[in-house]
């Protein structure tokens, strides 16, 4: 559709999935520039991505994880979608460094959630009950109410520590309740105006991008900072 209303180049967030990988270096070999952005489709011929260094975000989400629960603890380990290289990134990042911790993979169960409340709430309800020390939940996805409501339900509030990502309003006021112990941010505006930027300085100008654009600075959130 887009195509067919003459654009000469697209910025797009999808899932990582072959067939769109193929179309988007499709689209490339017609002489179309395709700049990925929040969500990457890393073999494809795209242009560049524009997004955080998702690895690096999961591993500081471990770092903070790691330093909050006993040796021992079990960990729930959350994203939305596998499908999205973003989320299989952070959660990638996750893993390697809990286990670089001395944290082995039978002790932290990983779920997805399709960002969906209801599936949020429903599988941290089912983890909270059958996995005797559950210290702690990372959420690698949205969705974070239905995440806390779970825990609430259970009494479990400050008790198993939750970390998650993106500042959103409804995670501020989380944040300041208690319900949400770490918020990891990514800088949202710049995803949704760089890549339209360095589209016009390729078109225009024949301005190559040097290279993937993403955010290194990574902040660690809390309910003392969220200003």
């Amino acid at each position: 559709a887009l195509i067919a209303k003459g654009v000469r180049g697209i910025a797009l967030c999808a899932i990582n999935d072959l067939s769109i990988e193929s179309k988007a270096s499709a689209l490339v070999d017609q002489g179309i520039p395709i700049i990925t952005f929040n969500s990457d489709l890393p073999n494809s011929k795209r242009v560049c991505f524009v997004g955080q260094n998702y690895n690096k975000s999961g591993r500081i989400a471990a770092e903070l994880v790691s330093k909050c629960i006993p040796p021992q603890g079990r960990v729930l380990a959350m994203c939305g979608n596998l499908e999205f290289d973003g989320h299989r990134r952070r959660l990638t990042g996750f893993c390697e460094r809990m286990h670089e911790k001395g944290f082995p993979s039978d002790r932290i169960e990983i779920i997805e959630t399709y960002n969906d409340y209801h599936v949020t709430y429903r599988k941290v309800t089912e983890s909270l009950s059958h996995t005797p020390g559950l210290a702690a939940i990372y959420m690698a996805n949205q969705s974070v109410e239905g995440c806390t409501a779970a825990v609430a339900a259970a009494g479990k509030t400050g008790e198993v520590r939750v970390v998650v990502h993106d500042l959103s309003e409804n995670t501020r006021a989380l944040l300041e309740s208690g319900g949400v112990d770490f918020a990891i941010s990514q800088n949202f505006f710049r995803q949704g105006y760089l890549p339209l930027k360095l589209l016009r300085e390729l078109l225009h100008l024949g301005k190559q991008p040097e290279t993937d654009q993403t955010n290194t600075s990574i902040s660690i959130i809390c309910s003392q900072n969220m200003d």
